[in-house]
């Protein structure tokens, strides 16, 4: 900025609220000057122009820039998933000690040659533990499932006023 100031015989304060100015105007007018750029498969790629299409937008840059000024509504911490997953952790963090002290007991017993340390009952408890933990993976994907059709849901919405202009 120094050598601008003294190029063109003004302060460097000058300077610097021209070069804001101008940004500012760039910004007001809606002059594009950045880009966003992106690699996905062909998979993705026809994906989103076959979306794009449902929406009558013209070009891909064209609903891209939806999107991005939509972002505020969009990507928006999800503070009942992070809940619903903060739960699930803690509760698998529970069964994997629960897991871990079975393994303990089942290889003591095995390295003094006795049978496994625990009742009928015991083993049927286990089982039941091992099937809680499959369901609580089971629910983790039906709570993301449901999370991403959401945002599906409102994405479409989004592409669906720009679209018309709204």
């Amino acid at each position: 900025m120094k050598g601008l100031a003294l190029r063109f015989g003004v302060t460097r304060r000058t300077i610097h609220y021209t070069i804001k100015r101008e940004k500012d105007r760039r910004r007001d007018t809606g002059i594009r000057t950045a880009a966003a750029s992106v690699t996905v498969t062909p998979d993705e790629m026809d994906a989103f122009d076959l979306a794009i299409s449902k929406h009558g937008f013209g070009s891909r840059a064209d609903a891209l820039r939806a999107l991005i000024q939509a972002t505020n509504g969009i990507f928006v911490p999800d503070d009942h998933l992070s809940g619903e997953l903060a739960g699930f952790r803690a509760a698998l963090n529970r069964v994997g000690n629960n897991i871990t002290q079975i393994a303990r007991r089942m290889n003591e017993a095995k390295k003094r040659g006795m049978p496994a340390p625990w009742s009928d009952r015991q083993y049927e408890e286990i089982r039941a533990l091992a099937g809680l933990i499959l369901e609580m993976g089971d629910q983790a994907d039906l709570l993301i499932k449901r999370r991403k059709d959401a945002m599906t849901v409102t994405v479409n919405e989004v592409l669906r006023e720009f679209a018309l202009g709204t």
